[in-house]
């Protein structure tokens, strides 16, 4: 059943506190399933001057019933995590930096447009769209997110950069972040996906712009052979 017809069967004419137990008691009574399990995938690793940005894609992130909370006004963020790590043969991997990025819609049903906003350390950004493929595109893409300074970086080492994502309803606004927390939706969240190795190489020096990296998914007991495609971050 549609959440607006829900609303009309109802009887709910006024937008209201009662309105919004209503938009939470139809997302409960909508079963939630993916399709396919969200995944991130097409992480790449570039440089901007001395900072190291990376760029990847969120896979599968929306479902028909949050796409159809998102139109009846309940806000939405995706949380994404993203570090990187040093591969150390002997011991645990160490941590280099790490970032969380932000990805907030909502829909504004009076003026008909998608507030987007994104969040994060050396991040920030709002757009306004009108366009639901250019809404959810903007949410699925992190594109030249700072992760690092070459300072921090040894040519003698190497690193990987690692990310993951979830529906992030506890920092959602209120009422929506107690609301949603009983819903399924807080139960997504993806695994941590890995971009090849890399290293530092003094005297390669990528195009400008361009990004390093493939993405794949590592057991704790695979190998981490170096791909020598992205082996190097330009100077």
């Amino acid at each position: 059943m549609k959440l607006t017809n829900f609303l009309k069967k109802i009887n709910i004419e006024v937008p209201s506190a009662v309105s919004l137990i209503a938009i939470v008691v139809w997302l409960a009574m909508t079963k939630v399933t993916w399709a396919a399990t969200p995944s991130l995938v097409n992480i790449g690793v570039g440089m901007r001057g001395k900072i190291v940005m990376m760029n990847a894609r969120l896979m599968d992130g929306f479902t028909n019933s949050i796409s159809e909370a998102i139109e009846s006004g309940v806000p939405m963020t995706f949380a994404f995590e993203i570090e990187l790590r040093q591969e150390n043969a002997m011991w645990n991997d160490t941590l280099i930096s790490s970032n969380i990025v932000q990805h907030t819609v909502k829909y504004d049903s009076l003026k008909k447009v998608y507030r987007f906003s994104e969040i994060g350390k050396g991040v920030k950004r709002k757009i306004l769209t009108r366009n639901k493929e250019n809404y959810q595109k903007l949410m699925l893409t992190l594109n030249n997110i700072p992760i690092a300074s070459t300072r921090s970086l040894d040519a003698n080492e190497k690193y990987y950069v690692r990310v993951k994502a979830d529906l992030d309803t506890d920092r959602a606004w209120f009422p929506f972040n107690h609301l949603l927390f009983f819903l399924p939706f807080s139960d997504f969240d993806t695994a941590w996906t890995e971009s090849s190795l890399l290293s530092i190489d003094p005297d390669i020096t990528l195009a400008r712009g361009k990004f390093a990296g493939d993405t794949k998914r590592r057991g704790k007991n695979e190998s981490k052979g170096i791909n020598n495609v992205v082996r190097s971050f330009n100077k």
